[in-house]
């Protein structure tokens, strides 16, 4: 995998059992999947020097009004009604630990979405998030050269799409196109792919002197790129159709978040012993922020998602919720021995989907961003990991 999110947080898992699980937190915490056991994620005090330096080298520019909400508030958000335990509305899949057919546990083995399970035809990658017809995934892991984009249908057929070789699959905002990096080590220039996904056939490129390169997401504002890199580097954006790239800023790696619905950014930094994380929209000179939000972590990395209609950020390191607008804060109502690992995803602009890691059986759970009411909504096997898909 080169996207550098998932590799810092591979980085992070690799660190965890150096440390003791007596180093843990009251609160909650997240990381990737991929491991063939269930894992016990320790903070990192070693983890969090060698990626709180980079973090902290980065240059925001961010400009504009900036708060710091260091002490949860109590949210001024309207409340929806009570929180349902009905089935989550958006698909996830799961793998079966120590599976002698997938050793590292690095696939999935079935989605479930809607009441709907379909099981892995043979596809050696993620699924990466619901599209007309099925699931599009990436393909082609362990080996690069034969990455490729493919719909898996909902009867279980597998279709490639775009080109042989692209990786990094980043779905547009009206959800009918993708971009992928075509790059090889080594090579000086490089190409950005759009794909439409119906057709599966190339509708627009673009070719860069960006060694190492990869996709840092699709928003409103258009593709983000940069090189891969430990090293804070120039980030990129591209509106396809366009002729004109823009240097952003510069930036660390997998401190930059985005969401495809709107184009509220998220960058997150280390700095005085604390993880900010800044909801930022792109104005004239950079990044503008609109709300800053900082809080004492054991490690440098924070894991945030933006809610479709870009007016929530939840941090699930600590398991709170943040008006952009106003600042106020919803602490989730999980149970005390929750272990969150997984970014979690919106459902609607009122309800987050998040994994609880803890006990023989992984679970679901629904929260409601205003209120921080959750309810358990899917329980898994127990010897099955979960992983969120985008909807």
């Amino acid at each position: 995998m080169n996207d550098t999110e998932t590799r810092l947080r591979d980085y992070l898992n690799a660190k965890a059992d150096t440390v003791p699980d007596s180093a843990h937190g009251p609160g909650l915490e997240l990381d990737s999947t991929g491991t063939s056991t269930r894992r016990h994620w320790a903070p990192m005090a070693l983890a969090a020097a060698g990626i709180a330096a980079v973090l902290t080298l980065s240059v925001p520019f961010l400009h504009g009004l900036v708060k710091h909400d260091d002490q949860p508030a109590v949210s001024g958000l309207p409340a929806r009604g009570p929180v349902s335990a009905g089935a989550p509305k958006i698909p996830y899949t799961t793998l079966v630990q120590n599976n002698p057919d997938n050793p590292l546990d690095t696939w999935w083995a079935a989605i479930h979405d809607g009441g709907k399970t379909v099981k892995n035809p043979g596809v050696k990658g993620n699924v990466v998030a619901r599209t007309e017809g099925g699931w599009l995934v990436n393909t082609g892991y362990p080996d690069p050269d034969k990455a490729q984009v493919a719909v898996v249908s909902t009867s279980g057929k597998v279709r490639p799409v775009g080109p042989l070789g692209g990786f990094g699959p980043r779905v547009s905002p009206d959800g009918q196109q993708f971009a992928v990096a075509l790059s090889k080590y080594g090579r000086a220039e490089n190409r950005v792919v759009v794909v439409d996904i119906r057709t599966g056939k190339e509708v627009s490129s673009l070719t860069v002197k960006t060694p190492n390169l990869e996709l840092v997401g699709w928003n409103k504002d258009g593709i983000w790129f940069g090189e891969h890199s430990p090293d804070p580097v120039p980030v990129k954006l591209w509106q396809p159709g366009s002729k004109d790239v823009r240097t952003v800023g510069t930036f660390g790696p997998g401190s930059l978040h985005m969401t495809r619905s709107n184009n509220i950014v998220t960058h997150i930094t280390f700095k005085g012993g604390q993880s900010c994380v800044t909801a930022a929209t792109l104005g004239a000179k950079g990044l503008e922020a609109k709300r800053e939000y900082c809080f004492k972590a054991p490690v440098a990395a924070a894991y945030v998602t933006v809610s479709p209609d870009g007016a929530t950020m939840t941090i699930s390191n600590i398991g709170v919720a943040v008006d952009i607008a106003t600042g106020k804060v919803t602490k989730m109502r999980l149970p005390a021995t929750t272990k969150w690992f997984e970014d979690a995803l919106f459902e609607d602009p009122d309800n987050i989907i998040v994994v609880d890691e803890s006990g023989p059986a992984q679970k679901l759970f629904r929260c409601a961003v205003a209120t921080g009411e959750c309810k358990q909504v899917a329980v898994a096997k127990s010897d099955e990991m979960i992983q969120q898909v985008q909807p």
